[in-house]
């Protein structure tokens, strides 16, 4: 549309010019043959200005200074980007943006409000979209490599002596001996331990029974009540249970686990039988079935209502933290903060050799047509106004030299 004007208006300086020399013979005919000339001279200078910002005029390559920002294109694309870079997205006025947002608080709105099912649904349908590219046999080879070579490079045996030796040194064996204890206990008041205890005592005095006089005498106390298989098994529970209960017991068992510690430290063999148990563990992993797993039960609660319902609490939960703690909720903002500003120092350049990236990567005719798009269409109005400014100008000036 602009162009259109701007050739109209040439068209109109023409016209008049041809009036003027069809009645040359008027006195205004000299005053419109000087305007006339005059706003063709400047609509076809700023014609040409302006084309030869973008081509050749007329397609005539030997002109001086035509096609302009062709020529000058490298120059041109290290001044954009360096401007965008420097000046329009410098450093400082991105972290002063960043300063003057108030991320705690829009953390906070965002935890406070709830989902809406169709971001539910949007997210559920990312998560598998992403899942979908997740080679899971790639995984679950790099997990076996990794997981491999770190435990073979792994010493149990070493960790086995560093545990006990902690454990004692720091009195909480005295803690895992109660909770060993404390089960034991639970196992030694059951209904089928007590019966079990029953039938091998009995077993073990038939067994102990050896000739017949001992027989016939185990028989009469059987037959008596003397012998009571139950009350015997109560008390060896009863002895146990306050065996365990002493001061002995736990005496005993630390220097039984003492003795593994010097046991596994010092015997070679035993350290060796551990670490390739332990080698032997890591290469029987069933990484493949692991991640197959871990990847199924990922997508099944992405479309389990309970998975969102719990997603939703944790977030108010965190919301209600931030809100009634608001130094947690400055020290988060400030991490972000800082964190934010860091990436941006680092990766900066970035912006710069992105725009300056893409503008190489069109071709010439691509490049020439976008600018013309963007700031041609204003160019043309110079041509508008060189066209009737120089028109004026003639006008004036052929009055000028009329009168004086």
């Amino acid at each position: 549309m602009q162009r259109r004007w701007a050739n109209i208006t040439l068209g109109i300086a023409l016209a008049l010019f041809l009036i003027a020399l069809a009645f040359h013979r008027q006195f205004w005919a000299p005053y419109l043959e000087s305007m006339a000339l005059a706003g063709l001279a400047g609509g076809v200078a700023d014609w040409y200005a302006v084309t030869a910002l973008f081509r050749h005029p007329l397609g005539i390559k030997w002109l001086p200074h035509t096609s302009i920002i062709s020529a000058n294109r490298d120059r041109i694309v290290d001044a954009i980007s360096t401007l965008v870079e420097t000046e329009l997205l410098s450093v400082s006025f991105i972290e002063a943006n960043i300063e003057k947002l108030q991320i705690g608080r829009k953390i906070v709105e965002f935890l406070d409000k709830p989902l809406s099912p169709v971001a539910q649904q949007q997210i559920t349908e990312a998560l598998n979209q992403m899942m979908d590219f997740i080679p899971e046999d790639r995984i679950a080879a790099y997990l076996e490599s990794f997981s491999t070579k770190k435990i073979e490079d792994l010493q149990v045996s070493d960790y086995i002596v560093r545990f006990i030796k902690w454990l004692v040194q720091s009195e909480n064996d005295r803690a895992l001996f109660n909770f060993l204890a404390r089960h034991v206990v639970d196992v030694l008041n059951s209904v089928e331990f007590t019966e079990d205890m029953e039938n091998r005592l009995k077993d073990m005095l038939e067994k102990y029974t050896k000739t017949t006089t001992q027989k016939l005498v185990l028989g009469l106390l059987e037959s008596l009540g003397t012998v009571d298989y139950k009350d015997l098994s109560v008390t060896v529970k009863t002895q146990l249970i306050d065996w365990l209960k002493s001061e002995k017991a736990f005496e005993q068992f630390e220097l039984a686990i003492v003795r593994i510690m010097i046991t596994v430290r010092d015997d070679h063999d035993l350290r060796l039988k551990i670490e390739n148990a332990k080698n032997d563990l890591a290469h029987h992993m069933p990484w493949d079935r692991a991640v197959t797993w871990l990847m199924t039960e990922v997508r099944t609660h992405l479309h389990d209502a309970k998975t969102w319902e719990g997603v939703g609490h944790f977030s108010h939960e965190m919301a209600d933290i931030l809100r009634a703690y608001p130094e947690q909720q400055a020290q988060l903002e400030n991490m972000i903060k800082r964190l934010t500003v860091s990436l941006l120092r680092r990766y900066h350049p970035v912006i710069g050799r992105l725009v300056r990236d893409n503008l190489n990567q069109m071709d010439e005719r691509e490049w020439i047509d976008k600018l013309e798009w963007y700031v041609g269409r204003d160019l043309q109005w110079i041509r508008v106004n060189g066209a009737i400014v120089g028109g004026l100008v003639g006008l004036i000036l052929a009055v000028l030299i009329h009168f004086f």
